[in-house]
């Protein structure tokens, strides 16, 4: 499962794009009209806003991160399981997500800016 989301599927992906802008045909219809330049790249702007989020992000941290290039591709592709994931722990450990009855509870709020 590791192998298939870290390297199978990019390489899946991005040959099936670098396939497609090879093999580029401009778009027509009934072969007779054929589309404007500009109505193909709203187009390709509108489906690639989408699919971008997560290469863009991923080259982002890859950059920002310390360390090797080896390092920082582990540190991004390793899942994170600690105590901060309460919901994951064993039942034995007493972990609480929720106060116990009869407590005030209070709302704790973080701001990012």
């Amino acid at each position: 499962m590791k192998w298939c989301w870290s390297y199978i599927t990019p390489f899946v992906c991005v040959s099936v794009f670098l396939f497609h802008v090879v093999n580029y045909k401009p778009l027509t219809y009934n072969t007779v009209y054929t589309y404007p330049l500009w109505g193909e790249v709203l187009g390709w702007l509108l489906a690639l806003s989408s699919m971008l989020c997560i290469p863009v992000t991923v080259l982002y941290k890859l950059l920002r991160c310390k360390g090797s290039l080896r390092e920082r591709w582990q540190h991004l592709t390793t899942p994170v399981w600690g105590r901060h994931h309460m919901e994951y722990m064993a039942p034995e450990s007493g972990a609480k997500l929720l106060p116990p009855a009869g407590t005030k509870s209070t709302l704790l709020f973080e701001s990012v800016i």
